[in-house]
C-alpha cells in the first residue's frame, strides 16, 4: 500500500514537472512569435519609409527637372525675343519734307509688326547722330553725306530718300529680318563699338 502511494506521488510529481515544462515552452514560443511579428512589422515599416523616401526623392527630382525645363524654356523664349526683335533706323533732318513723309509712314508700322522697334536720329543739327549715320554708310559701303532720309534695317537694307514705291520693299525687309537667323543690328553694334553718344528723337 505504501509502495502504491509512492508510485502515485511519483507519477503526480512527474506530471507536474511535465506540465511546468510545457507551460515554460509555451511562454517561450509565444514570446518568439510576438518578437517575430514585431520584427516583421518593423521591417514593413522600414520598407514603407524607404518607399516614401524614394517617392519624395523622385518627386524632388521631378520638380527639379520641371524647374530646369521651365527655366530653359524661359531662356529660349528670351533668346527668341531678342533674336526676333527687328529695329528700323531712320536718319532725318529738321525741315526735310521727305523725312516727314517717311515718319508718317513709319508711325503706321508698329500696329502691323509688334516685334518692330523704330529709332529716329536727327543728323543736321546733331554731330554725334551725323557721325553715326556716316559710320553706318561706311560699313555698308555707301555714300550718303548729309542726304536724308536714310533708312537702315539690319545689315542688308539701306536706302536714301523715301517714296511710296519703297513701302512694299521696307515691309518685306522687316518680315524677312524677323524670320532670319542671320539678322544683325549693325547700327547698334557701331554705336557700342565706336561709343557714339547718340540722341534719339
Amino acid at each position: 500500500m505504501k509502495e502504491k502511494k509512492i508510485i502515485i506521488i511519483g507519477i503526480i510529481a512527474t506530471l507536474l514537472v511535465l506540465a511546468t515544462l510545457f507551460g515554460i515552452l509555451y511562454l517561450v514560443y509565444q514570446n518568439e512569435e510576438k518578437n517575430n511579428t514585431n520584427s516583421q512589422e518593423n521591417t514593413n515599416l522600414s520598407k514603407e519609409e524607404i518607399t516614401n523616401e524614394d517617392n519624395i526623392d523622385n518627386k524632388n527630382e521631378e520638380n527639379i527637372e520641371s524647374t530646369i525645363k521651365e527655366e530653359n524654356i524661359n531662356v529660349d523664349n528670351e533668346n527668341n525675343d531678342i533674336k526676333n526683335t527687328v529695329t528700323l533706323y531712320l536718319f532725318r533732318g529738321n525741315g526735310c519734307h521727305f523725312c516727314e513723309n517717311a515718319i508718317q509712314f513709319l508711325e503706321t508700322l508698329p500696329s502691323e509688326y509688334s516685334y518692330l522697334n523704330i529709332e529716329i536720329y536727327e543728323v543736321w543739327n546733331n554731330e554725334e547722330n551725323a557721325n553715326l549715320m556716316n559710320e553706318v554708310a561706311k560699313k555698308l559701303d555707301l555714300e550718303v553725306s548729309s542726304s536724308v532720309p536714310f533708312i537702315v534695317i539690319g545689315n542688308t537694307y539701306a536706302r536714301r530718300g523715301f517714296a511710296e514705291g519703297m513701302i512694299s520693299g521696307i515691309k518685306k525687309e522687316i518680315e524677312e529680318s524677323y524670320h532670319s537667323n542671320t539678322y544683325e543690328d549693325i547700327v547698334k553694334e557701331i554705336i557700342k563699338e565706336k561709343d557714339i553718344q547718340v540722341k534719339k528723337d
